[in-house]
Order: C-alpha cells, then structure tokens, then sequence
C-alpha cells in the first residue's frame, strides 16, 4: 500500500502510523479519511502485528476535519470506519496507542480517544471544539469521552469547548502517560513492546471483553462468556497451553498467536 497522507513504518511486530498532513496541521480531508481507512484494514488483516502507534508529523496531532479542504470544495466525506478510519469501529483487534505529539483537536482528540491508551507530549493540548463553529463532535467523541472520564468531568469540555493541557487530560483520567516530546515514541514504544510480551490471543479477548461488556444489559449478560466470540477459542489455543508450559519451566513463553 502507497500512502499520500500518512506514513507507516513496522519494527518488532509493532506499527507505527503517522499522520502526514503537517501543511495544515494534520487536519483530514476525505481522502486521507480513506486512505487511512485502508491501512487500518490492512493491519488487522496482519498476523504478525502486536500493536499500531498513532501519531502526527510536525507540530500537531491532528487538527480535525480539515474544514479549509471543506470551504474549498463543498464536500464532507468519511469512510464507514469513521474519522480517519478508526472512530466508527468498536472491535479493532490490535491495541491501539495514540502518541499525542502537539494539539488533538475534533476529530484528532476522537482519534485518541478511540485508542485504548494515550501517552502525550508534555505541550499536547486536547479539546472537542465543534461548538465554537457551530458543528458537534459527533465522531465518537461524545460518546466515548464520558465514558473515559465520567460525565460531570467530560461535560466540562464538552460545553465550553475548552483546551486542556496534558496535565489536565492526566487528572482528569484520560491521558495515560506525560512525556518530554523528544521521548514521546519511545515511551509509546516501550507501551507497545509491553503489550507485545502477552500472548496475542489474549489481549485480544481482553481488549475485546473490556469494551463489549459496557454495552451489556446485566451483570450476568456481561458474565457470560458466550457473549464474546474470542473467549472460547482463547481457552482452546495453543498459546494457553504454552502459556502453562513456559511458566512450569520457568522461561518465556513463545507465542505463536494461534
């Protein structure tokens, strides 16, 4: 795959995806929401990958919908899978880290908030202000972040449109980790490479049974292993019996994802 307006490159069995509009701050227009949309396709499709990074080139994150491409030409276009290809699905197999380099705004904050942890620079800001140009965070950022944080927390950002720093995003429970920029992807990477050391059968049922199970309507819905397709087989893998072998003889295990 050729990619225009982002940049991929894989070490270790670990994806790192970076946005690849600095010109306009990382902002998205529709083909780049396309493009992306195959890429994320395609390394789920990989066996071989462990995790994907997601990160920006330049200053900034990611910007949002490129709303001068808009003014341009009229047009406001997304992929089923969602701003930049991600913020639609609910059950992306790979864990996802976002590296936050600079300003998550819009639609780059909703990319953030649909991987599973964030690890920002320590000059990244994130805000959802749609409202300020008369538009709604309605890429996942309105359902996703009350959730993260609670809503009383989450409306506090939601109605004012407000920036909050890295630090804040800290306390406030939805950033992971805050780093100097310089050390932001090693720190990523280091995240990834912890991920990478667990059977990945595994993290792909916990990914999977952690998120599907907030949308359960009983406690005993939510027990019931029946309701999650990865649970059965993770049980019947050859990894799990590896998994018992490796810590009876005291060494690591060698996963083979199957």
């Amino acid at each position: 795959m050729t990619e225009k307006f982002s940049s991929l490159s894989i070490e270790n069995s670990i994806a790192t995806l970076t946005l690849a509009r600095p010109e306009r701050m990382n902002a998205l227009h529709p083909a780049a929401h396309y493009e992306l949309a195959g890429v994320f396709d395609a390394l789920a499709r990989d066996a071989s990958l462990r995790a994907v990074i997601l990160t920006g080139s330049g200053k900034a994150f990611c910007t949002g919908y490129d709303l001068k491409d808009n003014l341009e030409t009229g047009k406001i276009d997304l992929p089923p899978s969602g701003f930049g290809g991600l913020t639609f699905r609910d059950d992306y197999p790979l864990p996802l880290i976002a590296a936050v380099n600079g300003p998550a705004f819009g639609g780059g904050f909703e990319l953030a908030l649909a991987c599973d942890l964030i690890i920002a620079a320590d000059d990244a800001l994130f805000a959802l202000p749609e409202p300020k140009v008369g538009w709604a965070a309605l890429g996942g950022g309105l359902q996703r972040l009350p959730r993260a944080i609670g809503t009383k927390r989450a409306m506090s950002m939601i109605l004012t449109g407000r920036s909050v720093t890295a630090a804040e995003g800290e306390h406030l429970g939805f950033v992971n980790q805050i780093v100097p920029g310089a050390d932001l992807l090693a720190a990523a990477k280091a995240w990834a490479a912890q991920i990478a050391e667990c059977a990945p059968l595994a993290i792909r049922c916990s990914k999977q049974v952690a998120y599907a199970s907030l949308n359960q309507p009983s406690f005993a819905a939510m027990m019931d292993l029946a309701s999650y397709s990865t649970a059965a087989p993770l049980f019947e893998s050859e990894d799990a019996a590896e998994g018992k072998r490796a810590f009876a003889q005291r060494r690591k295990p060698n996963w083979q994802g199957r």
